[in-house]
């Protein structure tokens, strides 16, 4: 377990920092997932500037950088959503050579806490159905599969994804 982690919720200043972590982690982690071609795709239209800015101040997500010690680590995103009474978890990445040191739980644990903070119910997420191993680290963490989802995001992609929920 690492002692020296810490979450520093990100600002607009922080996007080019959200988008350094998303490519590298991205290009770790998805080959074998997903194509390179996708990846391409989803980096260059979920992750630019103006979207992430546009969630950020316009659409209620709050972004939340995980450091250790100084260097940044990872990321999350997400946000309360009132119909359902529920904290939607929208990102959460983390260095690939840090995977299976529990830091990963901490950032669940971290959404979690807040989540109960606002009210909410339940947290969900979406999840690559071959992503194998972040399955079982949701899983460990309390998650359970609630249906497949397959949605369209353009230029013959689909994301074919877990849809996966934690009562609180």
């Amino acid at each position: 377990m690492y002692n020296d982690i810490s979450f520093r919720i990100a600002g607009e200043a922080d996007i080019p920092v959200i988008q350094g972590l998303s490519s590298r982690i991205w290009r770790e982690h998805y080959p074998g997932i997903i194509t390179h071609a996708q990846i391409d795709y989803m980096l260059g239209t979920m992750y630019a500037s103006g979207v992430i800015r546009d969630e950020i101040l316009g659409k209620g997500y709050r972004y939340v950088v995980v450091m250790m010690g100084r260097e940044e680590i990872g990321y999350l995103a997400y946000r309360f959503e009132d119909i359902d009474q529920a904290v939607k978890i929208s990102k959460l990445y983390l260095l690939p050579s840090l995977h299976g040191t529990g830091i990963g739980s901490m950032m669940l644990g971290y959404v979690k806490d807040d989540a109960l903070r606002m009210g909410a119910r339940k947290l969900f997420l979406f999840v690559n159905r071959n992503n194998a191993k972040a399955i079982r680290a949701y899983e460990r963490f309390g998650f359970e599969k609630a249906e497949a989802i397959v949605t369209d995001i353009g230029s013959g992609f689909v994301m074919d994804d877990f849809r996966m929920v934690l009562a609180l």
